[in-house]
C-alpha cells in the first residue's frame, strides 16, 4: 500500500496497490499536458495539482511528480527490452498511435479516461481488466493527511485539558476566596459541588450537538463559554457570582472530554484508536496532576483572580488556533473529510483558500463539484434541533454499558481518591507547604501520560493479535466492520493488567503513608498508580467509543455523566473513611474492592457481543421503521 506518513516520504507495500496508483497517475500526468504544463518541472506541477486535485498541497505535487518520472522510467524500460531508442513519454507518443518509437511497445493512456488502452492490441492490460472486475474497495474511513491528523489530535489533547484543570487550579485558592469574600469554607466547598454537578451534565448536551452538528460548533460554543466565565469569575466580588460563574465554568470546559473523544472516533480506526485515545487521555490526566502546583505558584504571587486571568487568556489563544486551523471531523458533516464543510463548520484557512481559488479566477473540476453537492444534500438531510441530553442516558441503561461506565467510573474514583487527600497528608505527616505539595504532584502526572500512550499501542497491538487469530486482514486506512469481530476481547483481554496491578498500587500507596516512609517511596508508588489507572482507563474508554462509532461523543458524556457522579461521591466521604479506618486500611478496602469488582469485565467479555448485536438489530428495525413511516407520509401528497 502506498502511503507518505513521514513528510513526503513514499513507501510501496503492495505491487497490486502501486500498479493502481501509477495507472491513475499516469493519467493525471497525461491530462497535464492539456494544460499546456511542461512534466519536469515541479512549480508547474503545482498547477496541474490545483486543476486536477481537489486539495492542492506539497503531497500532490509530489505524488504528480514522483509518478510521471516512474512513468518515463519504466517506458524506457519497455523500449530497451523491445530493442527501440528510449526516450521519455510525450504527449505525441501517447496520442498519436502511428509513432513508430511507440507502436509496438507503449500501452497508450487516454486524457479523458482513467484506464490505460493497449495499443497493438495485445495483452498488456489484462492485470487491468481483471482489477476492474474486482469488487470496490470500501471507502477510507478518513482522508486526511498524517500531518493534519497529528495538528487533529494535539488540539484534542490540549482542549480535554481545561476541564481537569479548571477543577483543580481553583482548589489551593479556597482559603484566600472564603477570607475575601467573607463566607465559611463550607460555602466555598459548594462552589467545587456546583462545579462537578454541572460538569456531568453539560456534556450530554455537547456530545449530542457535536454528533447532529459538527465538532467545531460544539468546540465554539463551549470555548466562549468558558471565557465569558473566566472573565466574570476574575472581575467578581461576591460569593452569588462566585457560585453561579463556576457553574457556568464548568459547562463550558467539561464538554470538551466528550468532544475529544468524538474526534478520535472520526479520524482513526479501530485498529489504532487505542493509541490515539491514549494522546486524547494525556489531556484530562494532566490536568489534575499539574493544576494544584500551577494554581498554588498563581494565588501565592499573584492573587487569586490571577488563576481565573490565565484560564481566559489560554483559552482565548486555543479558541483562536482552533478557529483558523483546525479542519471540522464530524461524519455527519464532511463523511471521512473529503465532503467540503458549510458554514460554520469551515476553518478560517479553508475559507481563505476558497477566496484566493475565486479572486486567481480557477474553476472548479468535476470531482471538486461532485463532492460540493454532496455537501449539500447532505446538509439538507442533517435536521438540527435543541440536542437531547436522553440519548446519553439511553446509554447509560445499555447492559454492557452500564458495566463498562461503573467500573470505569469506579477506576476514576481511585483516581481522585489518590490526588484529592494528597495535599493534607503531606502536610500532615511532612509539613510540606502548598508550593512543595504542588512539585508532588509531578511524577503522578509523568506516570499518567506514559500509562496512556503506552497502553493505548499494546491495546492497539492485541487488536491486529485478536484479527490474526480469527482470519480478519486488519485495514488500518478504511477500517473493519466491528459488527461480527469481537471487539469486547480484544479491548478488555489485556486490560487486566494495568487493571490489577494499578489496583496493587492503591493499597501499596496507603500502607507507605501508614508507615511515614521517606518521601520517596510514596512518590514511585504514585508514579506506577498514574501509569496502570490511566492505561486502564484508556482501555476502557477505547471500547466505548468503539461500541458507539457514530455516536461517540453522546457515549463519551454518558461516561463523563456517571465518572463525575462516583467521583463526587467517592471525594465527598473519603476523609471520612480515612478518619474512621485509616490511610493503610481505606485504600486497602479500596483496592480490594477495585479488584472484587473486576468480574463485571468478563460478562462483558463473555455477553457483550450478544448484546451489541441484539442492540444492532433493534436501531436497524427502528431506521427502517422511521423510513416506512416517512414514505407513507409523503406518499399521499405526492399522489394529490
Amino acid at each position: 500500500m502506498l502511503s507518505c506518513r513521514k513528510g513526503d516520504e513514499m513507501t510501496m507495500r503492495d505491487d497490486d496497490e502501486m500498479d493502481r496508483c501509477f495507472q491513475r497517475h499516469v493519467v493525471l500526468f497525461i491530462r497535464s499536458e492539456e494544460f499546456g504544463i511542461g512534466p519536469h518541472d515541479k512549480s508547474d506541477y503545482a498547477a496541474a495539482a490545483r486543476k486536477l486535485s481537489y486539495r492542492p498541497g506539497l503531497w500532490d505535487i509530489e505524488r504528480i511528480f514522483f509518478f510521471t518520472n516512474l512513468a518515463n522510467k519504466n517506458h524506457i524500460q519497455n523500449q530497451e527490452g523491445a530493442g527501440v531508442v528510449p526516450g521519455p513519454i510525450s504527449t505525441d507518443a501517447a496520442v498519436d498511435t502511428e509513432t513508430p518509437q511507440t507502436a509496438s511497445t507503449a500501452s497508450r493512456v487516454s486524457p479523458h479516461s482513467n484506464e490505460l488502452t493497449s495499443i497493438n492490441g495485445n495483452n498488456e492490460t489484462a492485470d487491468i481488466e481483471k482489477e476492474a472486475e474486482a469488487p470496490a474497495q470500501q471507502p477510507l474511513h478518513s482522508v486526511f493527511s498524517a500531518r493534519k491528523k497529528t495538528l487533529v489530535v494535539f488540539m484534542t489533547s490540549l482542549g480535554s485539558l481545561f476541564s481537569p484543570l479548571s477543577t483543580f487550579i481553583y482548589l489551593p485558592a479556597l482559603n484566600t476566596l472564603a477570607s475575601d469574600l467573607h463566607v465559611s469554607n463550607a460555602s466555598i466547598n459548594l462552589t467545587v459541588t456546583s462545579y462537578m454537578i454541572f460538569q456531568g451534565l453539560a456534556p450530554m448536551f455537547f456530545g449530542d450537538l457535536s454528533d447532529m452538528a459538527g465538532r467545531r460548533p460544539a468546540y465554539i460554543i463551549t470555548f466562549l463559554i468558558y471565557i465569558c466565565a473566566n472573565l466574570g469569575l476574575a472581575l467578581q466580588s461576591n460569593y452569588a457570582a462566585l457560585f453561579v460563574l463556576r457553574a457556568l465554568q464548568s459547562t463550558g470546559s467539561s464538554g470538551t472530554i466528550a468532544l475529544g473523544n468524538g474526534v478520535i472516533a472520526d479520524v482513526a480506526t479501530s485498529a489504532e484508536r487505542g493509541a490515539y485515545i491514549g494522546w486524547v487521555q494525556i489531556g484530562t490526566q494532566l490536568g489534575p496532576a499539574l493544576a494544584p502546583t500551577l494554581g498554588g505558584i498563581l494565588s501565592h504571587f499573584l492573587g487569586w483572580r490571577a488563576i481565573f486571568w490565565f484560564l481566559m487568556i489560554f483559552s482565548g489563544v486555543y479558541l483562536t488556533v482552533h478557529f483558523i486551523f483546525v479542519p471540522e471531523t464530524g461524519r455527519n458533516v464532511v463523511g471521512d473529510g473529503s465532503i467540503p464543510p458549510v458554514g460554520w463548520n469551515k476553518n478560517l484557512l479553508y475559507i481563505l483558500q476558497l477566496q484566493m481559488s475565486k479572486a486567481k479566477g480557477l474553476a472548479e473540476t468535476d470531482g471538486q463539484k461532485e463532492r460540493h453537492v454532496a455537501g449539500e444534500k447532505l446538509t439538507k438531510t442533517r435536521r438540527l434541533r435543541f440536542p437531547n441530553p436522553l440519548k446519553a442516558l439511553r446509554i447509560v441503561v445499555e447492559k454492557d454499558v452500564a458495566l463498562i461506565l461503573f467500573f470505569s467510573s469506579l477506576m476514576v474514583s481511585g483516581f481522585y481518591c489518590l490526588i484529592v487527600p494528597f495535599p493534607s497528608i503531606l502536610k500532615e505527616h511532612y509539613g510540606f507547604d502548598e508550593l512543595k505539595i504542588g512539585l508532588c504532584y509531578i511524577p503522578f502526572s509523568v506516570g499518567s501520560a506514559a500509562g496512556g500512550i503506552c497502553c493505548g499501542r499494546f491495546l492497539d497491538f492485541n487488536y491486529r493479535r485478536v484479527a490474526r487469530q480469527i482470519g480478519v486482514s486488519v485495514d488500518r486506512k478504511r477500517g473493519n466492520d466491528l459488527r461480527n469481530f469481537p471487539i469486547e476481547r480484544a479491548r478488555l483481554e489485556v486490560a487486566w493488567y494495568p487493571l490489577f496491578l494499578g489496583s496493587a498500587c492503591i493499597v501499596a500507596w496507603g500502607w507507605t503513608l501508614q508507615a511515614r516512609t521517606s518521601l520517596a517511596a510514596p512518590l514511585v508508588v504514585l508514579f506506577f498508580a498514574g501509569f496502570f489507572l490511566s492505561g486502564s482507563m484508556s482501555m476502557l474508554f477505547a471500547l466505548l467509543v468503539d461500541l458507539y462509532p457514530q455516536h461517540p461523543a453522546t457515549a463519551m458524556a454518558a461516561s463523563n455523566l456517571t465518572r463525575c457522579s462516583m467521583g463526587a461521591v467517592a471525594t465527598a466521604v473519603i476523609q471520612y473513611m480515612i478518619d474512621a479506618m485509616g490511610v493503610g486500611w481505606y485504600y486497602t478496602f479500596f483496592g480490594l474492592f477495585t479488584m472484587a469488582s473486576s468480574p463485571c469485565l468478563w460478562v462483558v467479555m463473555k455477553w457483550g457481543p450478544r448484546w451489541r448485536e441484539a442492540r444492532f438489530v433493534r436501531e436497524a428495525n427502528k431506521a427502517e421503521q422511521k423510513g416506512r413511516e416517512k414514505n407513507f407520509a409523503i406518499g399521499p401528497r405526492e399522489s394529490d
